[in-house]
């Protein structure tokens, strides 16, 4: 038999974990997309007022994105959690 659905306690510590481990992702993401993007394959020892927008721009981008997919998660999860099956 089954043991009864996840309580909300066990929902929120999956919440934490998953949350922890999607910012790691998007750290590194937004490293490699955006540095990428605004310096291509040169490092300079400084960075221009142009790769300085570019990588402030692109970084908001991402996590803009990523703001919006947590939410859109997160009321999945909601809504899985409140359809209660009998």
């Amino acid at each position: 038999g089954s043991g009864g659905g996840a309580n909300m306690h066990d929902m929120g510590e999956l919440q934490k974990s998953l949350n922890a481990m999607v910012v790691q992702l998007l750290q590194k993401e937004v490293r490699k997309t955006c540095f990428d993007k605004c310096f291509g394959s040169s490092y300079p020892d400084r960075m221009s007022k142009t790769e300085h927008i570019c990588l402030a721009k692109c970084m908001d981008r991402m996590y803009e994105s990523h703001a919006i997919v947590v939410k859109a998660s997160v009321e999945m999860a909601q809504n899985l959690a409140s359809q209660d099956p009998e």
